[in-house]
């Protein structure tokens, strides 16, 4: 009893309640068909045996075989009366006798067409040594005195040839006709394939009971062999399942400790494939959301330490800049050099004091940047506006820069606008887009000019022809699943691999006179229009690639339960950046 205890606890530890329970389906859905397909095979086979080898049958089925031979000689004797009839002309014998060919040759003319069957008729000074078929052709032609046929030789597909032969004297070694005829395969085929059946069913019916055993034989067997296997293979396939559900519940235990990185192996095309895939997209889902998420409150964390410093920063500036003016037009004296002093203070401070407004009015547009109300639109529509509207890039106020900095106009840079002609259905805040649009439009423009400025003498752009580009942007959208896709590429000189990362963080910029707002702000409204942003190299221009991935409609259904959020938060009195 130990033992078997013993036994029986290693078998529950090697194999599992599901796969036991898996195999043993598997062996009753075998065994249960084979035993009856044994009992049901068994009593087929002896009805079979009485009703297939009735000796009336195989009498009736010999009688049939005779009935065709019967046919076959009937078609012989005639082709040998009509041999005969051939040989009793007097005037071929006549001919035959004294070797007469002309004679010979006339006779034959007269005669061929009297009889249709005949394909070759030929008159031979003597019989052959192998009279029987096949003949030797060259003996045949080296004896042959006389010649006739009916131009075309036997249907190999249709006819079968039958040849007589028949003394024209009554010497027996002397002259001879050799007639060949055509008559149709089909009777003579039948009689072969009837002659072979019957053969074939004569040699069962004596060994039937063997038969019959080895049937019995050979079910048994697969019988004892399905039940050796079946156990064995069906725990070997309850397990591929199992193991791919113990996977998933491994991903599952991960997912909830908060590894979001985890993925299930997709094998087989089962329901558990379609829920590995499914579980996967879920996962993926969930992460980019996560991400989203963090992002927007990063992003929040930045806006409230913009309005911070937008705020301490602000206060101070006018009295500084009154402070100065007023120690500037209060001194009445005539020192030249102190004099000179205080107009060089003034206006630094004064410069100085407009760049803090600058960079106070950016930190000030950046805190106060709004959530994205996303509505239905046509996204090639909204980007032949986009074209129309832009054409120059002359709002500032949409750029790095501050509302009192000089528009960047786009002359000497060439940008094309691939806007397909169907429309494309899409979910967007058109201001707010518009808004990234021009970003990144602009960053183009500003990156081309600023890489030929580096590249040129000081005073290159200075005397740049109008006429001459200084480089090409293209801004393009198709299609992308349910959603769609816009491309911004360049061929200026490109973001530095080590720099995709970061160059969407706030306040991270490589530009001397930037505030690093601008692809922050980009990011934030495609991240609130549910899409995605990536940069990189384009293939086709050499430079800089911006790609936004925007969903489907489906993404007003998840907006609107964002804005519900909001809201409530909002009458709770707890701030929260949740986006779409």
């Amino acid at each position: 009893m130990t033992r078997n205890a013993g036994l029986g606890r290693i078998w529950n530890l090697l194999v599992g309640k599901t796969e036991r329970r898996l195999a043993m389906v598997i062996l009753v859905t075998t065994m249960v068909p084979l035993a009856a397909a044994l009992y049901l095979g068994t009593q087929m086979f002896r009805r079979a045996s009485a009703v297939w080898f009735n000796p009336e049958i195989g009498a009736q089925l010999d009688r049939g075989v005779d009935v065709y031979k019967d046919y076959v000689k009937a078609i012989k004797d005639d082709l040998k009366h009509q041999t005969v009839a051939i040989a009793a002309d007097p005037v071929l014998r006549e001919a035959a006798r004294k070797g007469n060919v002309e004679t010979l040759e006339s006779e034959l003319d007269a005669l061929f067409p009297s009889f249709t069957s005949l394909v070759e008729l030929r008159v031979l000074q003597a019989p052959l040594a192998n009279p029987a078929p096949p003949y030797d052709a060259d003996e045949v032609r080296a004896k042959t005195m006389a010649h006739r046929d009916r131009g075309r030789p036997v249907d190999a597909t249709t006819e079968k040839s039958l040849s007589q032969i028949y003394p024209l004297t009554d010497d027996l070694d002397g002259p001879c006709v050799l007639a060949i005829y055509a008559v149709s395969s089909k009777r003579l085929d039948e009689l072969e394939s009837a002659g072979e059946v019957v053969k074939r069913y004569h040699q069962i019916e004596a060994s039937r009971s063997d038969v019959y055993q080895g049937y019995l034989n050979v079910y048994a067997l697969l019988l004892g062999v399905t039940l050796v296997l079946t156990v064995p293979l069906g725990i070997f396939l309850a397990r591929g399942v199992t193991r791919r559900i113990n996977r998933l519940s491994a991903a599952i235990n991960l997912v909830a400790e908060g590894d979001l990185t985890v993925r299930v192996p997709v094998t087989g095309s089962d329901e558990l494939t379609d829920l590995a895939r499914t579980f996967n997209r879920m996962i993926g889902e969930i992460s980019q959301s996560r991400s989203r998420i963090e992002f927007l409150q990063r992003i929040g964390a930045w806006q409230d330490m913009a309005q911070r410093l937008a705020h301490e920063i602000k206060n101070p500036l006018t009295p500084i800049q009154l402070a100065v003016q007023e120690c500037h037009r209060k001194y009445d004296g005539d020192d030249v050099r102190y004099r000179a002093l205080l107009d060089t203070t003034r206006e630094i401070v004064e410069e100085e004091v407009g760049t803090l407004r600058r960079l106070v009015g950016n930190f000030s547009s950046f805190a106060r940047l709004p959530h994205a109300e996303l509505a239905e639109a046509n996204l090639s529509a909204f980007l032949r506006d986009c074209e129309n509207q832009l054409g120059h890039l002359e709002d500032p106020s949409l750029g790095e820069g501050t509302t009192d900095a000089e528009p960047i106009p786009a002359h000497n840079v060439e940008i094309r606008w691939e806007v397909p002609k169907e429309a494309i259905a899409v979910a967007i805040d058109r201001q707010m887009l518009r808004r990234v649009v021009v970003n990144l439009v602009r960053n183009a423009v500003q990156a081309i000019r600023d890489h030929h400025a580096r590249s040129s003498r000081p005073d290159a752009a200075a005397g740049l022809p109008s006429g001459e580009v200084l480089g090409r942007i293209v801004v393009s959208a198709s299609r992308e699943g349910d959603g769609a896709r816009i491309e911004v590429e360049d061929d200026g000189p490109g973001i530095a691999a080590s720099m995709r990362g970061r160059i969407f963080d706030p306040y991270f910029t490589t530009k001397a006179d930037g505030t690093g707002l601008g692809l922050a702000i980009v990011k934030k409204v495609v991240v609130e229009h549910g899409g995605e942003i990536d940069a990189g190299r384009s293939t086709r221009l050499g430079g800089a690639r911006f790609t936004l991935h925007l969903p489907g409609m489906k993404i007003l259904a998840i907006a609107a339960a964002a804005r519900e959020a909001r809201e409530r938060a909002r009458q709770q009195g707890v701030e929260t950046d949740v986006g779409v």
